[in-house]
C-alpha cells in the first residue's frame, strides 16, 4: 500500500435485520473496495460483531470483499466487537499475530479520528482513508456524526489507557 500500511482494516457499521448492509457499511466496503484494488494488501480484516448475531457485521464485509476479488485467503474476519474500541482490540491482535506493524483504517470520515488514537493508544501504526461524505453528507447529519464522535472519544480513549494499564498488550486481545 502506498503509505507503507501492511494490512487494511475495515471496521464494521449497522448491518439490518435482514443481512444487508446499511448505509455507512455499503459506504465502508465500496471505499475498502477501491483501497484495496488501488495498492492491494497482504491481509484486509473484517471488523465488527456482534458475535452470535444473525449475520456479523465481519460476514457481511468478508463477502462483499469476497465478491469483489479480494482472494478468500487474504480477509481475516474478526466478529467478536460490540464497539470501536473492540474493533480495534481484536484487529490489532489478528495483526499482531502476523508480523504487521502498520495498518490503513476504513471508516467514515467522521469516525476516522477516534479509530486511529485508538490504534495508535493499543500500539499500532494506522492511517485512515474514508469515503466522502456524498449526498447523504447534509450538514445537519454531518454535525450530529461529529456531536456523536465527540461524545464516544473520551470513553473510547480511558477504555484504551486503562487496557495498557490492566497489560492487555501481553494478553494478545
Amino acid at each position: 500500500m502506498s503509505d507503507g500500511a501492511e494490512a487494511l482494516v475495515v471496521l464494521g457499521a449497522k448491518v439490518r435485520p435482514n443481512g444487508a448492509p446499511g448505509p455507512a457499511l455499503v459506504r465502508r466496503i465500496r471505499h475498502a473496495r477501491r483501497v484495496w484494488a488501488a495498492a492491494p494488501a497482504a491481509f484486509v480484516v473484517a471488523s465488527g460483531g456482534p458475535a452470535g448475531a444473525r449475520v456479523s457485521e465481519a460476514a457481511v464485509i468478508a463477502r462483499a470483499l469476497r465478491a469483489s476479488g479480494v482472494p478468500a485467503a487474504a480477509i481475516l474476519v474478526e466478529d467478536r466487537s460490540g464497539d470501536t474500541f473492540e474493533n480495534v482490540r481484536f484487529a490489532v491482535a489478528l495483526l499482531r499475530a502476523r508480523g504487521v506493524r502498520r495498518a490503513l483504517v476504513v471508516s467514515d470520515r467522521h469516525h476516522l479520528p477516534r479509530a486511529l488514537l485508538t490504534f495508535r493508544l493499543l500500539g499500532m501504526e494506522a492511517t485512515g482513508s474514508g469515503p466522502p461524505w456524498g449526498p447523504n453528507g447534509r450538514p445537519l447529519r454531518r454535525a450530529r456524526a461529529l456531536l456523536r464522535e465527540a461524545a464516544a472519544l473520551p470513553w473510547c480513549v480511558a477504555r484504551a489507557i486503562a487496557w495498557r494499564l490492566g497489560g492487555g498488550e501481553r494478553d494478545g486481545g
